[in-house]
């Protein structure tokens, strides 16, 4: 059997390593080849965190009982490609893992807790503390991925303390512990981004107050504290604005959870992502292109790269774009895409039209 696949897309190369590896698994002859040249694969390099089936069946950074957690080592000073969606065909963004931040609200953070002024590095120790004490553990890595995630506000809590309680395996009370029993409606969330305007009107209208009383004494008074320290702060630089407004977006979310409740649980690649994080900021090594890494196990298994052949199967992809995280966004559309394509191929070889 033989099957001709034209253009070295990931799309092409993806699709053939599946339907060797197919092919093995039920023991039948097959051979593939691929039109083009193996050197003209675009470049997609690590570091990148995501979950993806395709690729970890690829063997592209794929961990040891991990299930389809992808890791993709590179450079320590080179911050971190995510995707919280499935497969990674979704939004991405970047987490540090310098100790400096990737979002602008960590870069904050960073910056207040490493102030020459004693006052706001007691604001620093303030914001810790209280982070510790729900188990979101102070890491700037682990902000990157509250604040610079595409998902919801509430999804990026509940990832966030699922990434630092996995770190620290430390026990902690529950967050909705800190949380008073509701007493009429729920208080309004604030936008999405927020804005400087947004909290000041937020303020003045009584919203910031309402989500303040859904904690519970002890929690609002110190919430209360830092935070009017903190605007006064805001009345004289826009340096922290960012913390502050990414914070107060997320408080307001979780302000509206019952009290005594649990937060919402996560999609499979959420968690998944969450408990990776901390392998992911260790696995530093010279730049890896994942790409490549798909046309070497293509051969490895036996495919070859022809200039020509008989009527080859020309599989569909999307131009290559610019930039690392697009590129990553690229390459699990293309998997993914080649992954249907494969089924279908397959169908044809084991059973082609009479």
């Amino acid at each position: 059997m033989f099957v001709a696949l034209k253009g070295t897309s990931a799309v092409s190369v993806t699709a053939g390593i599946l339907l060797l590896t197919r092919a093995r698994s039920f023991g039948l002859p097959l051979e593939v080849e691929i039109v083009g040249d193996p050197t003209d694969v675009a470049v997609v390099q690590g570091p990148a965190l995501v979950y993806s089936a395709v690729l970890a069946s690829c063997g592209v950074g794929r961990e040891h009982a991990a299930g389809a957690l992808v890791i993709v080592p590179g450079p320590p000073g080179e911050p971190i490609a995510v995707s919280l969606s499935e497969d990674g065909t979704g939004p991405w963004f970047l987490i540090d893992r310098t100790g400096k931040g990737a979002h602008p609200a960590t870069q904050a953070f960073v910056r207040l807790n490493r102030a020459s002024d004693p006052a706001l590095r007691e604001l620093g120790k303030q914001l810790r503390r209280a982070l510790a004490a729900v188990g979101a553990t102070a890491e700037p890595a682990i902000l990157d991925l509250v604040f610079g995630s595409p998902e919801p506000p509430i999804v990026r809590a509940a990832a966030g303390l699922r990434a630092g309680r996995s770190m620290t395996q430390g026990k902690v009370e529950p967050l909705t512990r800190f949380l008073d029993v509701l007493h009429g409606g729920r208080p309004d969330t604030l936008p999405s981004p927020c804005t400087r305007a947004d909290l000041i009107e937020a303020r003045g209208n009584g919203a910031v107050q309402q989500i303040l009383d859904r904690f519970n004494p002890r929690a609002r008074d110190e919430i209360e504290t830092w935070l009017e320290r903190m605007f006064a702060v805001m009345d004289t630089t826009e340096e922290f604005d960012p913390l502050v407004l990414g914070l107060a977006e997320v408080v307001s979310h979780l302000a509206g959870l019952p009290a005594q409740g649990i937060l919402m649980p996560l999609d499979a690649q959420v968690d998944a992502i969450a408990v990776g994080l901390a392998s992911a900021l260790g696995a530093t090594s010279p730049p890896i292109d994942a790409n490549k890494g798909l046309v070497d196990l293509f051969q490895y298994l036996g495919g070859r790269f022809t200039t020509s052949a008989r009527y080859p199967v020309v599989l569909p992809g999307e131009p290559v774009p610019e930039g690392r995280l697009a590129r990553w966004q690229w390459l699990c559309r293309a998997t993914r895409q080649a992954a249907d394509a494969a089924d279908s191929l397959w169908k044809r070889v084991v059973d082609p039209p009479q």
